[in-house]
């Protein structure tokens, strides 16, 4: 079962406005953190997530391995990686 996340739009409100040209969604980390998890919970998967919070599946999988490789940290503030100079 997928929980709701505050300030997410389902992904049928935009569909449901003919003429209306979807805007990017920019997503928090926290809220990456958050849809990661959800998808991988027990009981819940990634295109289930996915098509509730009108993300593309790709995109959970692109969030979950940047958190693996240290990308996005728990905090909610994306690591930049610099060059030795």
């Amino acid at each position: 079962m997928v929980a709701e996340i505050s300030g997410g739009a389902p992904a049928e409100d935009c569909a449901a406005m003919p003429g209306r040209v979807r805007q990017r969604r920019l997503w928090s980390c926290t809220e990456k953190r958050a849809l990661v998890d959800l998808a991988s919970a027990a009981g819940s998967s990634v295109p289930e997530v996915a098509e509730a919070f009108g993300v593309a599946p790709s995109q959970l999988y692109a969030w979950r391995k940047q958190m693996a490789g240290g990308k996005i940290e728990a905090a909610g503030r994306w690591q930049l990686s610099r060059g030795s100079k």
